[in-house]
């Protein structure tokens, strides 16, 4: 699994860009990771593009991510955009999202215009080309 992220200040915009099989290993470590960012701000919005990404990850293991999620402090308040397209992805995504405390906070998307729209964040469609 490979993860790159930029936190756009400028923006209040985190991006997030996975590709490759996803791992819960992967996924608690890039979370962890940009949680100790010290640019890592939880109001700012984001997007964690998962459109090159093929999951590898349990349903299981999954609740335990989003009891993580739920027990966290430092996931915000603000809003995050999945982007995929994989069906096994997008599946995974929505199990996660029903696991939630605040449902809202997560969207789901197959494209960048769309998870622009919810984040309410035009420049995405710059930032992701």
């Amino acid at each position: 699994m490979k993860v790159d992220y930029k936190i756009y200040k400028e923006h209040k915009l985190i991006v997030e860009v996975i590709s490759g099989d996803i791992t819960i290993e992967g996924l608690a470590d890039k979370t962890n990771t940009l949680f100790s960012d010290p640019g890592y701000d939880v109001n700012y919005v984001g997007v964690a593009d998962y459109r090159l990404a093929v999951s590898q990850i349990t349903r299981a293991e999954l609740y335990g991510f989003a009891n993580f999620i739920n027990k966290s402090d430092q996931f915000g308040k603000s809003k995050w955009a999945i982007i995929a397209n994989d069906p096994m992805v997008v599946a995974l995504s929505q199990v996660f999202q029903q696991r939630l405390l605040d449902q809202s906070k997560i969207g789901i998307f197959n494209s960048p215009i769309a998870a622009s729209k919810f984040i309410e964040k035009p420049v995405l469609l710059d930032l992701l080309k």
